[in-house]
């Protein structure tokens, strides 16, 4: 006899968790056109981890609708797209950052403190947040979003400061050329492989 004897596993549960965020995404691509925002065109569904950029698209399954779908996978591709300005425009990305600290010489470094890991991702999510922001709101209702972005339980920080400051922010961002966003479907290969790095450029 085994020492070690079977055991059965069943992955019913978390298949049937992928495969629901998988068709609710399908079912977001046909009702609105995602591609200007789709700078990564590979996604991954990992239903117990928490959503990440790089190096593709991962998901969670803690979605259960179409606009709360859309916040984390858009949230996801702007991460892509600040890369890609980084790298495309150093000057001005340290030139934001410096704008940013003195805009908010303090801010909460803790994911508890409703900020990010670390000082500098909670100035990072300030663009990212924001981006997301804006390109979410192309899809449902400005006020709707808004309502939804404060009511999340992580980065509440973030989201707060870029709905209340929203104007300010975006007028830094025009200023510096962040906004409007560039669509995916007018970057070039090399563009897109710049928004592949796994690490933005210096902010300093």
């Amino acid at each position: 006899m085994s020492d070690h004897p079977e055991i059965a596993i069943d992955l019913t549960p978390a298949r049937r968790n992928a495969e629901r965020v998988r068709d609710m995404l399908v079912a977001l691509r046909q009702r609105f056109d995602l591609t200007p925002f789709e700078y990564c065109k590979q996604v991954r569904i990992a239903p117990t981890e928490t959503p990440f950029s790089h190096p593709r698209i991962t998901l969670s399954s803690f979605v259960f609708n179409e606009l709360d779908l859309a916040r984390m996978y858009l949230h996801e591709q702007m991460h892509w797209y600040v890369t890609w300005f980084s790298h495309t425009h150093p000057q001005r990305w340290k030139e934001l950052f410096a704008r940013l600290r003195d805009r908010y010489p303090r801010v909460p470094a803790a994911f508890e403190d409703g900020g990010a890991q670390d000082e500098a991702s909670t100035y990072l999510h300030l663009v990212v947040n924001w981006l997301e922001l804006e390109s979410v709101s192309r899809l449902f209702p400005r006020e709707e979003v808004e309502r939804h972005l404060r009511a999340l339980p992580f980065y509440r920080w973030i989201y707060q400061t870029v709905v209340d400051d929203g104007q300010a922010l975006g007028a830094l961002y025009r200023e510096l050329v962040m906004s409007p966003i560039r669509p995916a479907t007018e970057m070039s290969l090399d563009d897109l492989e710049l928004a592949a790095r796994m690490d933005e450029a210096a902010t300093s």
